[in-house]
């Protein structure tokens, strides 16, 4: 019995060490009191809403404890997150407290506790924004039992995400109130909050908009020299800024010498920028030469610099005896070095399989999936295949990492093979009996590969990649056919980053089809949820309704 209780404790001991940690991640709640007015019949109405803190979302379905006085009540929220309690109560200063205790997958929400009367008049205050290029004029507007009435209210500021904001100044209801960028901070998007403290007739409130400041772009150019020979080089510098002469950092900036892109980058920290490109590039001659800049964000718009013109001198011959110079003084040094440089035998020397190259010396193979086999040596590709077996490892194609837990399947009549890779993409099947196997490689949030696999072999299927698509990729491939034609230009698409084409698409006001599949591929490519293969054939139908919608609308 004491041996049995070693074994019993020693069990749980490395059952604990060995136990994966489990991590919660819970959504942020807010609690919001809307309204407290004592009715007719004795009884206090308390209305509210329960929101997600980040998204600003209701939660529906939700219990909120109600407390006016010492009466305590529990509501349920309705789909919008917005409860409504009545409690038996009556006129005077009293505390009036809301509670979300939260749930498995909800936070706690910060209480809210209050001292009102009921009997106060109940205050509705609304935000109307109209942004121009000076700011967002802002109205305020009160009302007492659907009526207008005057208020002096309290105007704060902040990002959507923040639980504090900025107070700006007191205003009066019904009268226009300028909100300058930099007032707000600058540009980008912003929540605006107007708060009336109430008063012994009327009790508190206060109501909440999202607004967005844009801001234009001004790109500046200078170059080095207008005048270049034909072996020297462009240099070109200037800055970006923004309407309010704040630097932009980190805008892509292009050098283009009419329709043709000479060399492209970013700005620093500080706004500006330089290129230097050869003035071979562009030949002898006369050219307009000017920077495009585009900061990547809706609310701040990309714009030009002024052209400048440079003159290009055609190029000087070089001496002939310079020529035969450099020529024997380069014959000498590489016959010198030839063999300790070029190693020529290691052409013999069998290539590494594709499952053995490094993730950094893979070439750029665009996003398609499929069997990368590997190339048998010179005596093998002598000699009768007689290699049952079949290994390598599976990549993501755009990421080139490996994928682990992806599912193999190989099916030759009866025979069936199934194996999982490891954590490092990598899988080995031995002793397979001859034929022609299908086989198929599977992952989560991947497009699904098929292929043949011949045995026996020469060694071409020892080492192989298997390369498999990202459904979200696939998705974004799709919508291009959709997309491209509303680009300023079709080759932006190899240059814009996706999220730079989807806002682009958005701030043309697509027509219903098109809009709706803008949406689609926003939720697949962007959320951190992995796409299922079967959103495919969904998003090949609306990129079709979206297409059929163009050409309809055209002719």
């Amino acid at each position: 019995m004491r041996w049995l209780a070693v074994l019993v404790l020693a069990c749980a001991l490395q059952s604990s060490v060995l136990a994966a940690p489990q991590v919660e991640i819970k959504a942020q709640t807010q609690l919001s009191l809307g309204s407290v007015r004592l009715r007719g019949d004795g009884t206090v109405e308390v209305k509210g809403q329960l929101i997600d803190k980040l998204t600003s979302e209701g939660l529906g379905n939700q219990f909120v404890t109600v407390k006016v006085g010492s009466q305590v009540r529990q509501t349920y929220t309705d789909e919008d997150g917005r409860f409504r309690a009545t409690l038996a109560g009556e006129a005077g200063q009293q505390p009036v407290a809301l509670e979300f205790k939260g749930t498995t997958l909800l936070d706690r929400a910060e209480p809210v506790s209050i001292m009102t009367d009921p009997s106060r008049a109940q205050v509705s205050l609304t935000i109307r924004a109209e942004v121009s290029a000076a700011g967002a004029s802002l109205v305020v507007t009160s009302t007492i039992d659907d009526q207008p009435v005057p208020l002096p209210v309290g105007l704060s500021i902040g990002s959507p995400g923040d639980s504090e904001m900025r107070n700006l100044q007191v205003i009066e209801t019904g009268a226009p109130f300028l909100l300058t960028r930099a007032a707000a901070g600058g540009a980008g998007s912003r929540r605006v909050r107007a708060t009336f403290v109430g008063d012994e007739t009327r009790q508190p409130a206060s109501a909440d908009a999202t607004i967005e400041l844009s801001t234009t772009t001004t790109t500046t150019m200078k170059v080095a020299a207008a005048q270049l020979a034909y072996e020297d080089s462009i240099v070109a510098t200037g800055r970006v800024v923004d309407q309010d002469g704040k630097p932009i950092a980190r805008a892509a900036v292009s050098l283009s010498a009419g329709d043709r892109r000479l060399s492209q980058g970013a700005t620093g920290a500080d706004g500006t920028y330089r290129f230097e490109v050869e003035a071979e590039i562009l030949g002898k001659g006369q050219f307009g030469i000017y920077v495009a800049s585009d900061p990547g964000t809706s609310y701040i718009r990309p714009s030009k610099s002024a052209p400048s013109i440079i003159q290009i001198a055609a190029p000087q011959p070089v001496p002939v005896s310079y020529t035969i110079a450099a020529f024997l003084a380069t014959a000498l040094a590489a016959g010198g070095f030839f063999l300790a440089r070029s190693k020529p035998w290691l052409r013999f020397r069998k290539a590494a399989p594709p499952a053995d190259v490094p993730e950094n010396e893979r070439e750029a193979e665009g996003v398609e999936g499929g069997l990368v086999v590997a190339k048998p040596g010179l005596v093998s590709t002598l000699r009768r295949p007689q290699d049952d077996g079949f290994s390598g490892v599976v990549r993501d194609t755009v990421r080139a990492r490996p994928v682990a837990d992806a599912i193999i399947r190989l099916v030759l009549g009866v025979e069936r093979r199934e194996l999982r890779t490891g954590a490092d993409g990598s899988f080995v099947i031995e002793g397979l009996p001859l034929g022609e196997w299908r086989a198929e490689v599977t992952a989560p949030g991947h497009v699904t590969e098929q292929f043949a696999v011949t045995i026996p072999h020469r060694g071409e299927l020892r080492g192989v990649r298997v390369d498999l698509v990202p459904v979200r990729e696939r998705v974004f491939q799709l919508y291009r056919r959709a997309a491209e034609p509303l680009l300023p230009e079709p080759r932006l698409w190899g240059i814009w980053s996706p999220r730079q084409i989807v806002d682009h698409v958005r701030s043309r006001h697509p027509r219903p089809a098109l809009a709706e599949l803008t949406d689609f591929v926003e939720e697949v490519y962007f959320s951190a949820r992995v796409a299922p293969e079967t959103v495919l054939p969904g998003a090949s139908e609306r990129v079709d309704r979206a297409i059929h919608e163009r050409t309809r609308v055209a002719s």
